[in-house]
């Protein structure tokens, strides 16, 4: 794949993404993941603007439109049958996560122009911190962890 399909991909998964938040927040009745699930929209919305600034770029400069590949959109998209908890949530954007950040690295190792190459490595590095959000709120439910305003257990000793 070349780095202008890789573009058009994650334009395609930026905005799956975005709406795949938006819906888990609508659907959580927990204020604090209502709130997670959020902001998470709101980041892959950044996201989407800036692979749609190098993509125009990138277009602009070979005056071609590449197609997406829904084969491979697919793969790059937790299916979601059916979420049960706000932890079947949790855990399917874990998934997702996972899935957008090792793609978006591996397309920085493929991309040719520079610009492209540090788009995708600063969200990889964004993705997967989205992925370490999701995990502690994840441990937070669980009981296993540390969530952002209180601890589930003590690291001190008596």
């Amino acid at each position: 794949m070349n780095e202008l399909e890789a573009l058009a991909l994650a334009l395609e998964v930026e905005k799956a993404e975005m709406r795949f938040y938006l819906d888990l927040a609508r659907k959580t009745k927990d204020e604090r993941a209502r709130k997670m699930f959020l902001f998470l929209a709101r980041e892959e919305a950044d996201h989407w603007e800036q692979f749609e600034e190098k993509f125009l770029e990138r277009i602009a400069e070979e005056c071609k439109l590449p197609a997406v590949s829904e084969e491979l959109l697919e793969k790059l998209l937790v299916k979601v049958e059916n979420i049960e908890s706000e932890v079947d949530a949790v855990k399917i954007g874990m998934e997702q996560e996972k899935l957008t950040w090792e793609f978006y690295e591996k397309a920085s190792q493929e991309a040719e122009h520079e610009g492209v190459k540090r788009i995708f490595e600063e969200l990889a590095k964004v993705e997967k911190a989205h992925y370490e959000l999701l995990k502690a709120q994840y441990d937070a439910v669980m009981k296993t962890g540390i969530w952002m305003d209180y601890q589930d257990f003590s690291l001190e000793v008596d």
